[in-house]
């Protein structure tokens, strides 16, 4: 109410806060209709979220028993120095979805599976637990990205979602009723200023008619005191 006060109530005011007042409806149907999207994207990406996450956690069990039966077999020695032939480090490449403004990271790993003849190690110096550690890790790797695209779509659209609804709430809550507040403070004081405006007119008009009429009676009686017959005296 305060702000409303201190504003001019002239027509180019309240021109201004009319044009506000669209421009902040628009703004708050876009950001609604933001928000609604944003929240529809959220609730697609849970599922797909709940299965990475659960298929990292099942992937590294597994990778872990692998690994400890691998070990009880070949000894970690054996671990290492098949780990260690392995030369090709997988690739990781990141683009990013532009969503309803938002860019989530979209990311795509290579040379991650690879066939029994490209992991580096000897086929015939190793044991097969050594091929089901590898593999086991493998499919480790590629759940640990699926779950990282996923978690990061999950916070990064999460955070837009906080910011939209608050920029919304805002508009509907402060702005958008303090404009609306100052709109009719200013629509009520040129009303009040143009009966006051209308009154004054009244007045002066009446004020002038009665003069008119005064200096109408006075004129009157000026030609009836000049006139010969107004100096003679009765007989």
């Amino acid at each position: 109410m305060d702000s409303a006060e201190r504003v001019s109530p002239t027509r180019g005011e309240l021109l201004a806060i009319k044009r506000r007042i669209i421009l902040s409806e628009k703004a708050y149907t876009v950001l609604k209709r933001k928000l609604d999207g944003l929240m529809f994207e959220l609730m697609g990406r849970l599922g797909s979220a709940r299965t990475a996450e659960s298929a990292l956690y099942e992937n590294y069990v597994m990778a872990n028993q692998e690994l400890a039966v691998a070990t009880m077999m070949v000894g970690e020695l054996g671990v290492a120095i098949a780990a260690e032939s392995i030369e090709a480090a997988p690739v990781l490449e990141r683009t990013e979805k532009d969503i309803f403004g938002v860019r989530l990271p979209a990311f795509r790993v290579e040379r991650v599976a690879r066939s029994l003849d490209e992991r580096g190690y000897s086929l015939l110096g190793t044991t097969p637990v050594i091929d089901d550690v590898v593999e086991a890790h493998e499919d480790l790797v590629l759940s640990i990205v699926a779950a990282a695209e996923a978690e990061a779509a999950l916070r990064l659209l999460t955070d837009e979602i906080v910011r939209t609804r608050r920029r919304v709430r805002a508009l509907e809550h402060r702005v958008l009723p303090d404009l609306r507040e100052t709109r009719d403070t200013i629509e009520l004081r040129r009303e009040e200023l143009d009966i006051e405006e209308h009154a004054r007119l009244f007045l002066n008009k009446k004020i002038r008619a009665r003069r008119a009429e005064e200096r109408s009676r006075t004129g009157q009686t000026t030609e009836i005191a000049g006139s010969p017959s107004g100096g003679r005296r009765a007989p």
